[in-house]
């Protein structure tokens, strides 16, 4: 069920055209704000304690909605699993690096701006740095797709909102100091520790085994805290990529162009990855390993 669960998810996300319209998280802004109102007061609130309270309440309204929908019918919990997969997921990769290969080629300042604000970006007109595009594209294609789906298989629906909301925390949290915050970032990594590693030997077996086991050696440790440097290190490996180094003779139209098959490599990566892990996980389901 679990696999497809993530293919009829995955289905409707592609013939739909795109969710990132339902994507909203403004539910769990207002949320986040109500609880932290009330419980700030409370010691316990600023550290671990008070991340998974605020994780439970929406995990707790989600298994009991999973609940009464069963004793309705029982294929609902199936559809509702299928429905907050899709939604833990973040924009379409395809959709939005087509969209930004298209507005670069067009010169379409407006959107370039939207799009490399979703991937994280923040480039300079005509800054066209494969380096830091590669990097960002591969860590939001495990924030979007890779996590989620880990998390799916080893917890159904209620791994997938974990990691999706843990997101949401970490980016909220991000750059501030204090217990709560210090508490979303270890729970962040924990959650990327293993995700991380398998899309690894995803990029190793869909690129180039040698330069990706190699770059991964490097950087890889005992702490929670270099899955992100795994991510960038083992992709760019699996791309073999090289630094263009600029030089008289390289013109504007010369690196935009680099830049793009640069970003159309790394979509093709992140693609078959995709197609490898789905294919693992059908070859466990098969034996019996998963459900």
């Amino acid at each position: 069920m679990t696999l497809l669960s993530i293919l009829l998810g995955f289905a409707l996300e592609y013939f739909s055209g795109s969710f990132d319209r339902f994507r909203n998280y403004d539910w769990f802004d207002g949320y986040f704000n109500w609880l932290e109102t009330r419980c700030r007061p409370y010691p316990l609130w600023d550290g671990t304690v008070g991340v998974l309270l605020t994780l439970a309440l929406p995990l707790i309204v989600l298994l009991l909605l999973s609940y009464f929908l069963g004793k309705i019918f029982i294929g609902l919990p199936f559809l509702l699993a299928i429905l907050v997969f899709v939604y833990s997921l973040g924009p379409n990769m395809n959709v939005l690096l087509n969209n930004y290969a298209q507005a670069l080629e067009g010169n379409i300042i407006e959107d370039i701006a939207v799009i490399e604000d979703r991937l994280n970006l923040r480039s300079q007109p005509h800054d066209y740095n494969d380096t830091v595009t590669i990097s960002a594209i591969l860590l939001r294609s495990h924030e979007y797709i890779f996590g989620v789906v880990f998390w799916f298989i080893i917890l159904g629906m209620p791994g997938a909102l974990i990691y999706c909301l843990t997101a949401e925390l970490d980016r909220r949290f991000g750059g501030v100091h204090g217990g709560y915050a210090t508490a979303v970032h270890e729970l962040r990594n924990i959650l990327m520790w293993p995700s991380a590693r398998l899309l690894a030997i995803g990029f190793a077996l869909s690129g180039s085994l040698v330069d990706t086991l190699e770059a991964w050696r490097k950087v890889e440790g005992d702490t929670f805290d270099l899955s992100q440097e795994v991510i960038v290190a083992s992709g760019l490996g699996a791309l073999q990529y090289e630094e263009q180094v600029s030089g008289d003779d390289d013109a504007e139209t010369g690196a935009k162009a680099h830049y793009i098959q640069s970003i159309r490599e790394t979509q093709a990566l992140i693609n078959r990855s995709l197609i490898i892990w789905l294919t693992a996980l059908g070859f466990l389901t098969i034996g019996g390993i998963l459900s």
